[in-house]
């Protein structure tokens, strides 16, 4: 019986070295299996010469043959399987993107629970419109138009995560890493802007544009 011991791990992604979270983490010896958290770092029990497998939605699955030669926090590195421009139609007339977003809003709505009407058809007197405006009402009301607004703001940074992926930026820029972070952070698009140029090519010129920018920025 090998003598195993609790490891440190990080997922990565290969290309923009962000951290990887939800990836499947797995030591075949043992068969047990741990998921990332939402930086990428998992904790798994291992001994020499164990296989372990790694795996993440939209990565290409990969492998590592664990020796004691190694540090006491390994990093693992996974390449991006998907197609770096944003727009690829998945099922049907949808989009990536819009398949997520149904789901979300499906996931939103469930949690949410029924909403509330505003107006009532039960009048004491048998006909007309009552206005259900009692405080537990109002209260609910206030906190349903909260949510909608999070929703709302969640849904376009979504959109924008879509749009301008680091991927996308990672692969048209070629940077890595902390390089990569602060391009993205300096010259992430605006929502609106986004939706006022919808196409691939509108994205590809203002990265190349930023890109320009960023660089004279870099040789000052």
């Amino acid at each position: 019986m090998a003598q195993r011991k609790m490891i440190n791990g990080v997922l990565r992604d290969s290309t923009t070295l962000f951290p990887i979270a939800a990836g499947t983490i797995t030591n075949s010896a043992t068969g047990k299996t741990v998921k990332t958290d939402n930086v990428g770092f998992f904790k798994l029990e291992a001994g020499a010469n164990d296989f372990i497998y790694a795996s993440a939605k939209s990565y290409r699955f990969d492998t590592l043959k664990y020796s004691l030669m190694f540090t006491d926090t390994i990093t693992i590195y996974l390449p991006f399987s998907g197609n770096v421009l944003p727009v690829v139609t998945v099922k049907g007339q949808y989009t990536r993107y819009q398949l997520d977003s149904i789901e979300r809003k499906k996931a939103f709505e469930e949690n949410r629970g029924t909403v509330l009407k505003t107006l009532s058809t039960d009048h004491p007197s048998g006909f007309g419109l009552t206005f259900n405006l009692d405080n537990v009402f109002k209260k609910k009301y206030r906190n349903q138009k909260g949510e909608e607004r999070v929703f709302s703001i969640l849904e376009k940074s979504a959109y924008v995560d879509y749009r301008f992926s680091p991927n996308l930026v990672a692969y048209y820029t070629g940077y890595k890493g902390e390089k990569l972070r602060t391009f993205m952070n300096l010259y992430s698009p605006s929502f609106e802007w986004l939706r006022q140029h919808p196409t691939n090519e509108d994205v590809l010129y203002y990265i190349n544009d930023k890109l320009k920018i960023f660089k004279a920025k870099g040789s000052k």
